[in-house]
């Protein structure tokens, strides 16, 4: 049967992350030192000025935003673009087009079997973190029940994001600096590093119309108390918006690459 498969696809997915724990585990310790700046940055921010408040932060707010931003990053993360490029540019694709398995349902169902365990070890640590920058999170259960919702959103956003975004394999032979380039432009734009209110009216403007702005920074966002029940609402119809629009995209594309696709050899 057709779930057969997939469930199988899904269990190959979890085994990948058993076998490469150690990676992820090295990859998560990394982040700590990057977090550790910004709050010993913002500590020195607050301190050389007489104002409690920076944007609209303040000092507990914006070292919580800190805090939780690099660990929702982690949380809603891809990475399987590369195993797209090399499917493509290897011929391995072929063995997809001849077989009676849907690519986009492969590659979604290894992604959830690699992503479970990640996404469990990271919101354990998501927690912990929460509790030390617990004086600035209003602890509303409804709250942080549509965080949780936002951020499981923002994991189907993003994976159709950089699902696209491998589209280009099909079209360019080296995507490896494409692939690093967008990374840091989406990890900046998605409010991974510093929250997107801060940022010009002009930025603002222009983000409020791309997908990046419901990765990170809306979630953090839900959970600092920083928006209202209806901007919250709002929040999470944009996120299923994107998903339907992604969707498509991504039909589309997979449609025109597959005329552009060659595979010569044995």
């Amino acid at each position: 049967m057709s779930w057969k498969k997939y469930s199988k696809t899904f269990t190959m997915g979890l085994q990948n992350a058993l076998e490469y724990r150690t990676n992820f585990l090295l990859g998560l310790l990394s982040a700590v030192f990057p977090i550790l700046i910004q709050i010993f940055l913002w500590k020195a921010i607050f301190h050389s000025q007489e104002d409690s408040s920076v944007f609209g932060y303040s000092e507990a707010q914006v070292i919580a935003y800190a805090v939780l931003a690099p660990l929702f990053a982690k949380l809603v993360s891809t990475g399987f673009e590369y195993d797209i490029a090399n499917d493509v540019k290897n011929g391995q694709l072929s063995k997809f087009v001849v077989q009676p398995i849907r690519y986009f349902v492969f590659r979604l169902c290894s992604f959830l079997g690699e992503k479970s365990l990640h996404m469990s070890i990271v919101a354990i640590i998501t927690a912990i973190a929460a509790v030390f920058v617990r004086n600035a999170i209003p602890w509303d259960i409804s709250r942080i029940l549509v965080c949780v919702l936002s951020l499981l959103l923002a994991v189907a956003v993003n994976f159709l994001i950089s699902y696209n975004l491998s589209m280009i394999s099909f079209w360019m032979l080296e995507v490896w600096g494409v692939f690093l380039t967008f990374g840091l432009v989406a990890n900046i734009a998605s409010g991974g590093i510093f929250p997107l209110d801060m940022f010009g009216e002009t930025a603002q403007a222009i983000l409020n119309v791309l997908p990046f702005k419901y990765i990170v920074f809306f979630p953090v966002s839900v959970l600092l108390g920083k928006l209202s029940s209806s901007e919250m609402l709002f929040g999470l119809l944009i996120q299923v918006v994107w998903i339907v629009v992604l969707t498509g995209v991504s039909s589309l594309l997979w449609t025109k690459g597959m005329k552009k696709y060659e595979s010569v050899g044995g």
